[in-house]
Order: C-alpha cells, then sequence, then structure tokens
C-alpha cells in the first residue's frame, strides 16, 4: 500500500471547498434568523479591535494579545487562539461591511466613561458578538479586559462554530444524515464533499482529500453501563484501539495511533445537549512518519447504554493548522439527536 494510497485512507473535509460546490440534495433548513440579519464576516477566528491606533500601541496591545494571541493548545506548531486586526474607528464605523464582522471589540476610553462592558449578540449580522468597552482610564480598561476574557473568548470560539454548522447546512449530504442517524440515533451535519469511507456496526469513517489538506472524523460507539466519564488514560487507549484497528498506514503493521510524548489538554464541554470530555493532543503513525492534530469529543449516551466517541484529525504538512481543526470542531458541535432536533 502505498503512502498515497494511506492519505487516502484518512478521512477529510475542506471547508473553503464546500461553500464553493453546489449541492444536488439540500435539507431544509429551520429559520435560526428571525432578525432577517445579513451572515457576518471575516476570516476565520479573526477579531477586529476597534481602538485609535495611538491608544492601541504598548500596553493595550500587549494586554491583548495576552488575552487572545496565546498559543493554541494541542498544535504541532505554535498559531495563536484568534488573528487580532487593530482598526481606527474612523474607518470602521464608515463600513457597513466591517460592521458585519463575526467578533468585534470596540475600545471607547474617555474621561466621564462608566468603566464598564456591554456586551450585544448580533447587532448587525449574525453570528455576531459585539463588546462594547466603556473606560476612562488605561487601568478600568485592563482590569475589564482581565475579568472578561475567559467569556469574549468562548462568545467569539461559539461563533465560529456556529458559522461552520450554518455553511454545512446550507448544504446538506442527507445521505450521510440519513445513514448516521439509522446507525448511531444521532448525526453531524455535512456536506456532499464529505462521504462515508466505512461504515461499521459500532464505527463510521468520514473523508474528504485535497491537495493541500487532509481532514477527518471517525465515530465510534461501545456499550456502557458506567455513571462517569471514563479517564483521560482510558479515553486515549479507547482512541488507540480503534486507530489502530481502522486505520492502517502504508507500510506492513503500521497503523494510527496517539502521540504520547506530546501533552494532552482535556477540558469539560457541552456538544449536542450532552456533557463531554474533550481531549487535544497530537497523533501520529506508528511505523511510519505521517502526523498531526488532533480534538476528540467523548461522551455517555445513557439512554442508549453506550459511550460515543468523536474523533476529528488532521493531516497538513507545511501549512497551519488551527483553522482546519476548527471546521472539524463546528461540525463536531452540531451533533443533532431525535430528541434535541
Amino acid at each position: 500500500m502505498s503512502k498515497w494510497s494511506f492519505c487516502k485512507c484518512l478521512c477529510f473535509i475542506a471547508l473553503p471547498m464546500f461553500f464553493a460546490v453546489g449541492c444536488s440534495k439540500k435539507s431544509e433548513v429551520k429559520n435560526d434568523n428571525p432578525k432577517g440579519l445579513p451572515s457576518s464576516g471575516g476570516k476565520t477566528l479573526e477579531v477586529l479591535v476597534i481602538v485609535p491606533e495611538q491608544l492601541y500601541k504598548g500596553e493595550l496591545k500587549d494586554s491583548i494579545g495576552h488575552c487572545f494571541m496565546k498559543a493554541c493548545e494541542g498544535l504541532p506548531q505554535a498559531e495563536p487562539l484568534f488573528d487580532v486586526v487593530q482598526m481606527n474607528p474612523e474607518g470602521f464605523f464608515n463600513s457597513e461591511m466591517l460592521q458585519k464582522h463575526r467578533n468585534i471589540i470596540v475600545i471607547d476610553m474617555k474621561a466621564g466613561n462608566a468603566n464598564k462592558l456591554k456586551a450585544t449578540v448580533d447587532f448587525k449580522s449574525t453570528p455576531q458578538a459585539y463588546f462594547l468597552f466603556e473606560t476612562d482610564n488605561r487601568d478600568s480598561l485592563f482590569a475589564l479586559l482581565s475579568r472578561n476574557a475567559d467569556k469574549i473568548r468562548n462568545q467569539f470560539y461559539e461563533n465560529e462554530r456556529k458559522r461552520v454548522y450554518s455553511a454545512f447546512k446550507r448544504l446538506e449530504n442527507t445521505d450521510v444524515t440519513r445513514k448516521m442517524k439509522k446507525r448511531f440515533g444521532f448525526w453531524l451535519t455535512v456536506s456532499e464533499e464529505l462521504y462515508i469511507a466505512a461504515d461499521k456496526s459500532e464505527f463510521m469513517w468520514l473523508r474528504k482529500e485535497t491537495k493541500d489538506e487532509r481532514l477527518g472524523i471517525t465515530i465510534c460507539t461501545k456499550p456502557y453501563s458506567g455513571k462517569m466519564l471514563p479517564s483521560q488514560e482510558e479515553i486515549i487507549a479507547m482512541r488507540d484501539s480503534v486507530a489502530k484497528a481502522n486505520i492502517p498506514g502504508p507500510a506492513k503493521d503500521s497503523y494510527m495511533g496517539t502521540e504520547t510524548r506530546s501533552p494532552f489538554y482535556s477540558q469539560r464541554v457541552s456538544i449536542g445537549g450532552f456533557e463531554a470530555e474533550e481531549t487535544r493532543g497530537l497523533w501520529r503513525l506508528f511505523g511510519d512518519w505521517m502526523g498531526g492534530p488532533f480534538v476528540n469529543y467523548c461522551f455517555i449516551d445513557e439512554l442508549h447504554g453506550r459511550l460515543v466517541m468523536i474523533d476529528c484529525f488532521v493531516y497538513c504538512p507545511r501549512h497551519p493548522k488551527r483553522d482546519r481543526l476548527m471546521q472539524l470542531e463546528g461540525i463536531a458541535y452540531g451533533l443533532k439527536t431525535v430528541q434535541n432536533e
């Protein structure tokens, strides 16, 4: 089996291609935009900071960077959480297009301000988060930033997931949805560009490959009667077991597994109405040289007495990985069941 053949065995999606490719089978989309707002714009994980350039220099720029440009966890090379773009107020407020950006921070610092933060969701577009800092001095501004950084980051990240879901919903592959619903009783919303590579009793493999990027999603379930989520070690062991059994490498006895020499990053999240353990780290081929980042979601489906694992991974040598992994996260967070449809 050649390395090229193995590359075809990885499951991949490329969001920009999905936007450009038509779809012959579209599902009916619920009206999630009752205000009739236009779709928000901006690059993936981009944040506009509206503040005069002179004020932005120095400490404020450093503080913004500390809050929003820390290195992403679980990537092989350093990439920031967000790309921050500073813009002068005059240019921003004179542009209808810029005011429809997805993630916006406006800083208004002048004497007499009340030192407060105003948050608005879907102000002039959707999804959109608009945060207005009104302060009268730098110290108050820095304190507000520090105190609210987590909330702002989470809202910006949620916007990115919503954008991905909305894009795929418009181009939904109803054949994949139907098969996933029949197989698992839940489904992910994907485009026709993504197809089923393997469909077993407790496992499904979706894949897509482009010239520059190969991204993948696997879904597996197993009977489970426990009330507590497995430990990180147990989740990694399950991930490795599934990958070894289902994703062989090009060389004899080579297979996909988890890179245990790099750190893992875990947190509890809510996905499709389930409490899930999110685990980030690196994967590798044992017996070969391929690898990249992954994000894994593991949750208990008590109604059906099973453990569910959704694993998203990226192979994209010589290119940034952050945005590609974000696309997969958006698909995973779009998990739907009959109960929450």
